[in-house]
């Protein structure tokens, strides 16, 4: 009798109770919750890394090209991704388009002329809520793409600083 009684204490211990493994599925998803939080911060770094170094290649190329002009290269070169020479502003990119911003991936270009515009844009001017003044079509205000003035060569993301006040690309 000692022996079946035993036995039964023994197989009541053998196996989890379902509060054990409620909680131990609730500690997993917290922590798998916790990492997907922290990687989607990482894809987002990632990505605001990768357009502040887009529009400096950018800002590069139409500098020399407006070097080589004497004045800021004309909206179709730009939308072209090509220079006057022919060499394309982004590499590696098809030939005759403007790469997607990392950010909202457009690849829409909004252009104003900056006499016509309240506030003027210029190279590492923000402004209070937008990166840029209001600016005409194709493209919203705020809305991903990229923003190019013809008149001063200023190549700017096209986002707001209000949706992004980490990163602020006004400031770039």
């Amino acid at each position: 009798m000692a022996d079946s009684r035993k036995k039964v204490a023994m197989s009541r211990r053998s196996g989890f109770t379902l509060v054990e493994v409620s909680l131990a599925i609730a500690v997993g998803l917290v922590l798998m919750a916790a990492g997907i939080y922290a990687y989607q911060g990482m894809q987002q770094s990632a990505r605001f890394s990768q357009a502040r170094e887009m529009v400096g290649t950018m800002q590069t190329n139409i500098g020399m090209e407006k070097f080589r002009l004497g004045s800021p290269p004309p909206l179709s070169e730009v939308q072209s991704n090509t220079d006057s020479t022919g060499k394309q502003f982004w590499s590696g990119t098809a030939a005759g388009s403007l790469p997607a911003d990392p950010v909202m991936n457009q690849a829409t270009i909004a252009t104003f002329d900056s006499t016509a515009s309240p506030v003027p844009l210029k190279s590492g001017d923000p402004q209070n809520e937008w990166d840029n003044p209001h600016m005409g079509s194709p493209a919203p205000v705020g809305q991903g793409g990229w923003l190019y003035d013809p008149n001063t060569g200023a190549f700017r993301i096209n986002l707001s600083n209000r949706d992004y006040p980490d990163q602020r690309p006004g400031t770039w």
